[in-house]
């Protein structure tokens, strides 16, 4: 397939743009010019922060983890990420506004926005994996749900390059090794890009086959690549099933069923080996499969709180942790014990998102002192999207 180049002229696709998904995500009404102006220019600062639930409500904690920092904006926030070297903390909003702040401080940093994307929501922030091939870039790349993919310089506060999807996308995925990246959305289609030449490499859809379970027949909300391969990417979404692929063939290999995805709830271990699906259900939630099989391995018991959940990271190789709603929680699980570690209650509303941060600092001196009961060693700092807020955690 030959690839379309991205730049700032329009990229068109064949597939039409669906229905907005909520009332959070929907873009509002065309805004006029003096509009989109202000609303490009202003900054935080413009607007008096009334008192919300998300400043006011007592966050309940249990185990050895505390809140860090609380950054409350003007809207909602529905997607957050960490920057390369952790520095900044960015935060997608339902205004269409990439707010960051200092990470250590909570100090506001920057503000991405430009009047092609204002008051269309961000649903996802992403950075290129840094290596020694690919070092730091200062960059982030941004969904949004008019169908615009914008790659951001946030020291220069300037776009560098946007694609323009005509559907809603829901988000993207860089591969763990190589410049590319895949995006999704509503038209059930996977696009991967290359970000050096700038060129749409292919599209993995499901086949005209009526017969054939290739492909996904509504919503995409996730994507994950196997880190252990440069070839293989699962994908879920509102159809309950989650897809495997293979990049080299346009159509799905194999799927698993009865999971219903609704944010970036699947992912894969660093082996390679294991699966990890948090699904917006009551009933099997979390569950833990084979990754080369395919196979069940254990449904995740959800202790006394049943939440349905948005999205869920491994951590390291000891924990993941999820997020959900009713009830609005965060959840640390260990794998090996089998049972929760940590479980963080009474968030203001539904955790939308989650990154990884900074991995801890190990004091010398305790580096040989015995582990204390629900001790969540190795966990890093913890990101977490809710209503209006960006929560930090990190462990005692």
């Amino acid at each position: 397939m030959h690839g379309t180049e991205i730049t700032n002229k329009l990229i068109v696709r064949k597939a039409a743009a669906g229905p907005s998904i909520n009332n959070l995500l929907a873009p509002v009404r065309k805004l006029s010019d003096s509009e989109k102006n202000f609303l490009a220019s202003r900054t935080d600062a413009d607007a008096e922060r009334p008192k919300t639930k998300e400043a006011e409500t007592e966050i309940q904690i249990d185990g050895r983890i505390v809140l860090v920092s609380r950054i409350i904006s003007p809207r909602e926030t529905v997607s957050v990420a960490y920057t390369e070297d952790f520095e900044y903390l960015a935060g997608g909003y339902a205004d269409g506004i990439i707010r960051m702040y200092r990470s250590d401080n909570s100090e506001p940093s920057h503000k991405l926005v430009d009047p092609e994307v204002t008051r269309s929501p961000v649903t996802c922030i992403k950075h290129r994996p840094t290596s020694k091939s690919y070092p730091i870039s200062n960059t982030l790349t941004c969904t949004y749900t008019n169908g615009c993919v914008k790659c951001w310089n946030y020291n220069f506060n300037q776009c560098v390059y946007t694609i323009r999807e005509k559907r809603q996308t829901y988000g993207l995925t860089y591969h763990p090794r190589l410049p590319k990246f895949v995006t999704y959305g509503d038209d059930m289609n996977i696009y991967m890009y290359d970000e050096e030449t700038r060129t749409q490499e292919r599209t993995l859809t499901k086949s005209d086959n009526p017969n054939a379970h290739d492909g996904h027949t509504s919503r995409i909300y996730a994507a994950c690549f196997n880190p252990r391969s440069n070839h293989e990417v699962c994908t879920g979404g509102w159809d309950n099933v989650v897809q495997f692929w293979d990049l080299r063939q346009p159509h799905a290999i194999r799927h698993i069923g009865g999971v219903h995805i609704c944010g970036e709830g699947i992912d894969i271990n660093q082996k390679g080996t294991e699966l990890i699906t948090c699904a917006f259900q009551k009933d099997k939630s979390i569950q833990h499969w084979d990754y080369p099989s395919g196979k069940l391995i254990k449904n995740v018991e959800p202790d006394i709180h049943q939440s349905k959940l948005y999205c869920g990271k491994y951590v390291g190789k000891d924990f993941f942790v999820c997020g959900g709603t009713d009830p609005n929680i965060l959840r640390f699980f260990d794998i090996g014990m089998g049972f929760t570690k940590c479980l963080v209650q009474d968030l203001p509303t539904a955790v939308y998102g989650l990154d990884l941060g900074p991995p801890p600092k190990i004091n010398p001196a305790n580096r040989n002192a015995p582990i204390q009961k629900n001790e969540l060693t190795g966990v890093p700092k913890i990101a977490v999207a809710a209503g209006k807020g960006l929560f930090q955690f990190e462990p005692k």
